[in-house]
């Protein structure tokens, strides 16, 4: 999977992300009828701010946390704001301390195994690109680390589903979190993992992150899908890539309009639904292999040249 395949696997995550960060910022309608519009749209300027102007204008511990200090600061304001969904603080308070999970056995299902197989296919595109943009904003080779994504990610699904859970992946939006504070330890996602397990086994904080207003979700996610979409250009210059190339410029074009064109509506084939970004990696990849035969490398008529 070539950087034009890469490339046009990660920049329709945040494309196809897009029309629902600007709906949580406004609103399901995008609409501007009244006054009382007013305060969501406040409070989703203001995250976006204070998350945008954070590691910009701050040093030190705060620098790090530009996204959780946006959301904190204006989850309380939004309180104040009287922005919070009704009934979201019932729902907080009424919810135990410590609770388990609700888990389920596993069962066999052929239509399921039809329906999810293929998209890991999709899921092998995904982690490449994602491992060529955390190593072009480190500037280290993580390349040979690539098989070890494949099996954390393999594993983490298998677990997963053992208990009913959902498959797992590497999330382009802790990417993003990752270029903005310029830290790439693993040992945070070891203690964010374990902090992780902890906290849900607490129903009461699960119910506190439900309630974030839409507003502070839009805000957020209007830095973090950017950076997504940009991760992907990113791998493009990174390799140099010639968008006078016409195959260059139907494998990334094609890929990009089809993922952002579903957005996040589902493609229906034989009962089968393939979301965009599924249909759009699947594209790139078939567009790049078809589109190869027979192709000869560009510039390669410029090894005969004799020398003056």
């Amino acid at each position: 999977m070539p950087p034009i395949v890469t490339g046009s696997v990660v920049a329709p995550i945040g494309l196809n992300l897009a029309s629902s960060a600007v709906a949580d910022a406004i609103n399901a309608n995008l609409t501007i009828n009244s006054v009382a519009d007013l305060p969501n749209l406040i409070v989703a300027a203001m995250t976006f701010l204070t998350a945008a102007l954070i590691p910009l204008h701050l040093r030190g511990f705060l620098r790090l946390l530009p996204i959780l200090s946006g959301v904190i600061a204006w989850y309380l304001l939004a309180a104040l704001l009287g922005v919070l969904e009704p009934g979201s603080v019932a729902r907080i308070r009424d919810a135990a301390w410590i609770g388990l999970p609700p888990f389920q056995a596993p069962a066999f299902s052929l239509h399921a195994l039809v329906a999810i197989a293929p998209m890991f296919i999709v899921l092998v595109a995904e982690n490449k690109g994602h491992i060529a943009a955390i190593s072009s904003y480190m500037g280290r080779d993580l390349n040979p680390h690539l098989g070890r994504a494949y099996l954390g990610d393999a594993l983490a699904t298998l677990l997963s589903s053992l208990g009913g859970g959902t498959p797992q992946t590497t999330y382009a939006e802790n990417m993003g979190v990752m270029a903005i504070t310029r830290v790439f330890s693993t040992y945070n996602f070891i203690v964010a993992a374990w902090a992780t397990i902890l906290l849900g086994l607490c129903p009461k904080f699960g119910a506190l992150i439900q309630a974030i207003p839409k507003p502070v979700l839009g805000g957020i996610s209007l830095i973090l899908y950017g950076l997504i979409a940009l991760m992907g250009v990113r791998i493009w210059i990174d390799a140099k890539l010639d968008f006078a190339d016409p195959h260059n410029l139907v494998v990334a074009g094609a890929s990009l309009i089809a993922a952002s064109g579903l957005g996040v509506r589902r493609l229906t084939i034989a009962g089968i639904n393939i979301a965009g970004i599924a249909f759009g990696t699947l594209l790139a990849i078939l567009l790049n292999t078809g589109l190869s035969i027979g192709r000869k490398p560009p510039n390669s008529g410029a090894t005969g040249r004799k020398r003056s």
